[in-house]
């Protein structure tokens, strides 16, 4: 009989081992959501309707040249992702579906619904800028030309709407920078360049960014909500970049252009420092891709893709925390250091930010010493402007405030 009594509880505490490891590993299973990606890359659409549409869409650089050249460009990027995936493939915090094979880029049109999960989650890398800042100098009467590479891409996690079929960003890992071209100041390497070109160079300059700073495998904060809907995660976005200075104002002048590169800047070093999810940023008054659908509380913008055709992507109006950047300074005096002649001199520039995240107010400086002419008869390189200088500042004041707001050593 105690045998018998023995036998059946062995057997009862067995299954009921076997039972609790199964809902052991369900319960683990389900912490890594299934991430499914077709190798698309999005580009924001520019309707005809904007403000200065046809000036706008040039500045794309990945609608410059053909439609075999555009392709190309965007598969390098989509390339660089992939290997990325690839090479952190045992640390990512979540599964990954591929509906693409690394050499199949035939025009597949591709639709979330086409997978086994019920809820699929996309991987969405978006283009918010790929542009080119041209610049020229005349010395001699010759003209030079200098490029900024500005390149701003998301790489957000987007559920599918049932009935509209807008994909939904519910996080995201930004990647914001930016490369002067040529890296030197020679004159001999002032060269101009073609839209074409500055295109693979943002495509080339782009994924290597993706190469060096893109890490699935500490984005584990970015993705841990996304399988379980009653997770709540705070969220941030920079609501506006401002000038109360009014020399800042003077030689930046109020063009939105410098505005979105601090904007973008900050939102990728913050988010890096934080792993906190911040969404895109939409500067105040600036409607020029994203408009408001205020029935839903959605930030809408029309996508192109490399595969899917046009898309509508979404995000909340409303954050957790607002994020608020004003240039408060920015002046100039001239010094004399050791090197001064009478053909040139220097100038020490500085400028001021301050960084309100949520009421939290840090203000930042950034200096640097450039060298002007005093003529340009016998230059031999390029000197900065101003607004080449106090644009720098202004970026690098930016990156100060992220890691300021983030609670790290400010240099």
């Amino acid at each position: 009989m105690w045998r018998k009594f023995f036998g059946n509880a062995m057997r009862q505490l067995f299954f009921g081992g076997l039972l609790l490891m199964s809902i052991f590993s369900v319960a683990e299973a389900k912490e890594l959501p299934e991430i499914v990606w077709s190798r698309d890359i999005y580009t924001m659409t520019i309707a005809d309707d904007y403000h200065h549409a046809e000036r706008r869409r040039g500045y794309q650089l990945l609608n410059a040249g053909t439609a075999a050249e555009q392709k190309a460009n965007r598969e390098i990027i989509a390339k660089a992702i992939a290997d990325k995936l690839t090479e952190q493939k045992d640390k990512l915090p979540f599964k990954l579906k591929m509906t693409l094979d690394v050499g199949d880029l035939s025009e597949r049109n591709f639709e979330l619904s086409d997978s086994a999960m019920s809820e699929p989650i996309a991987l969405v890398p978006i283009v918010v800028t790929d542009y080119s800042i041209d610049k020229t100098y005349v010395i001699n009467n010759q003209v030079y030309h200098k490029y900024i590479i500005v390149s701003a891409i998301d790489i957000a996690f987007c559920g599918e709407d049932d009935e509209s079929g807008a994909l939904t960003i519910l996080s995201n890992i930004p990647l914001h920078f930016y490369e002067s071209i040529p890296l030197s100041n020679a004159i001999s390497d002032m060269t101009e360049k073609s839209q074409v070109e500055l295109a693979r160079i943002y495509a080339n300059f782009t994924a290597d960014m993706i190469k060096k700073h893109l890490d699935f495998a500490k984005a584990s904060k970015v993705v841990k909500g996304l399988a379980d809907k009653e997770y709540r995660v705070e969220t941030y976005r920079v609501e506006n970049v401002s000038y109360s200075s009014e020399k800042a104002r003077g030689v930046l002048g109020m063009n939105k252009l410098m505005q979105r590169i601090a904007g973008n800047v900050f939102t990728s070093d913050f988010a890096a420092h934080t792993g906190k999810i911040v969404y895109p940023m939409i500067l105040e008054g600036d409607t020029s891709s994203w408009t408001t659908d205020a029935t839903q509380g959605f930030y809408v913008a029309k996508m192109n893709t490399s595969h899917s055709g046009e898309k509508s992507i979404r995000m909340p109006t409303k954050v957790d925390h607002k994020i608020y950047l004003d240039v408060t300074g920015a002046g100039s005096k001239e010094i004399e250091t050791k090197y001064t002649s009478d053909i040139n001199g220097f100038k020490a520039y500085r400028l001021w930010m301050k960084s309100n995240v949520s009421g939290k107010v840090i203000e930042v400086t950034n200096d640097v010493t450039e060298e002007f002419l005093k003529t340009n008869s016998s230059a031999n390189k390029i000197i900065k402007d101003e607004q080449e200088i106090f644009g720098g500042l202004m970026i690098g004041a930016a990156v100060k405030s992220a890691a300021a707001q983030a609670g790290k050593k400010v240099k």
